[in-house]
């Protein structure tokens, strides 16, 4: 196993997120808000499988849904509302709070 970073950025308000991993739900988070001064709202680690794995962010409250393959090594997931749709990908795991 390995741990994967993923870090809700931009556009969240009052969010319900819930996080899948290949379809098991292994995280569920209410109320999580975009603070403005660091353009960030909340960080969380999950397990990932040895291998490959379907990453999925779905934003409850919002109707937002997304589903990414992450494989290899990556290091952190970033995740934002952009337009009203939720964008994610692959970042460097050295996005963190300050």
């Amino acid at each position: 196993m390995r741990e994967l970073l993923i870090v809700f950025q931009d556009g969240f308000e009052e969010a319900n997120i819930t996080v899948t991993v290949n379809g098991k739900q292994v995280r569920r988070d209410l109320g999580v808000s975009t603070n403005p001064l660091l353009g960030m709202a909340s960080e969380v680690s999950v397990e990932l499988p040895a291998k490959g794995a379907h990453v999925g962010v779905e934003v409850t409250n919002r109707g937002l849904k997304a589903i990414t393959k992450v494989s290899g090594k990556p290091k952190s997931l970033l995740v934002s509302i952009e337009d009203g749709r939720l964008m994610m990908r692959e970042g460097t795991g050295r996005e963190a709070f300050l």
